[in-house]
């Protein structure tokens, strides 16, 4: 339940950061990034809900889908905030590959990530193949990537400005690292049953986010 009304919670605060300025890079990319994390919590959600069924499987193997357009979108509202850098072709080529690739590869092969559900001590847990590492591997990049680009902002940048950067790298810093450890590194070694917390720490960034779009002194945002 709590799961639910936390992606409720990033729907509409993305709907509303979009609509408030839909052509805005900063809005949009942050918009599609909520709208991203809403698309994981549902997953993980009915997962857990109808664990033990064929749909529960469906609902877990979905989660990996939104994760890599999480990444994704987190990468380019990196770059859009607050400056909104631009990128050439090549580079949006070479930066958009790895996440439509191995989107692709998952519409094909749907257990490319997961191989099956299977019960555990706690409860049903997922068995994972080899692909689970090039996911990890890409989401990692897009992860990594973002947090460059945030870091050179805060660098580049002076008073209030900085501040909201700075609030921003720690809560990315602070949400990834439970969203690494609890969604990528415990179920990798079979540990999934608390794959559940990583939705929880994206509250946090949420209302850091928020609120510099919100109140940083910008009138184009």
């Amino acid at each position: 339940m709590i799961l639910i009304i936390i992606a409720v919670l990033n729907f509409f605060v993305g709907l509303i950061v979009i609509l408030r300025h839909p052509k805005n890079k900063i809005n949009l990319s942050f918009g599609l990034l909520l709208f991203s994390v809403v698309g994981w919590s549902i997953g993980l959600a009915m997962s857990r809900e109808l664990a033990g069924t064929s749909e529960a499987l469906s609902w877990s193997r979905s989660t990996y889908f939104f994760a890599i357009f999480i990444s994704l979108t987190l990468f380019y509202f990196s770059l859009a905030f607050p400056y909104q850098k631009s990128l050439s072709f090549a580079q949006k080529v070479m930066t958009i590959s790895p996440a439509l690739i191995l989107t692709l590869v998952l519409a094909v092969q749907s257990n490319f990530i997961i191989k099956e559900m299977v019960v555990m001590p706690w409860g049903y847990d997922n068995v994972y193949q080899s692909g689970y590492t090039i996911f990890s591997l890409v989401f990692s990049f897009y992860f990594i990537l973002a947090f460059i680009n945030f870091i050179k902002n805060i660098i580049k940048s002076e008073g209030v400005l900085k501040k909201h950067l700075v609030a921003i790298a720690a809560g990315f810093a602070l949400a990834g690292i439970f969203g690494i450890v609890f969604d990528l590194i415990l179920p990798y070694f079979g540990n999934w049953k608390f794959n559940w917390f990583g939705p929880y720490f994206s509250i946090i960034l949420l209302f850091i986010i928020a609120y510099s779009l919100f109140y940083k002194p910008n009138k184009n945002i």
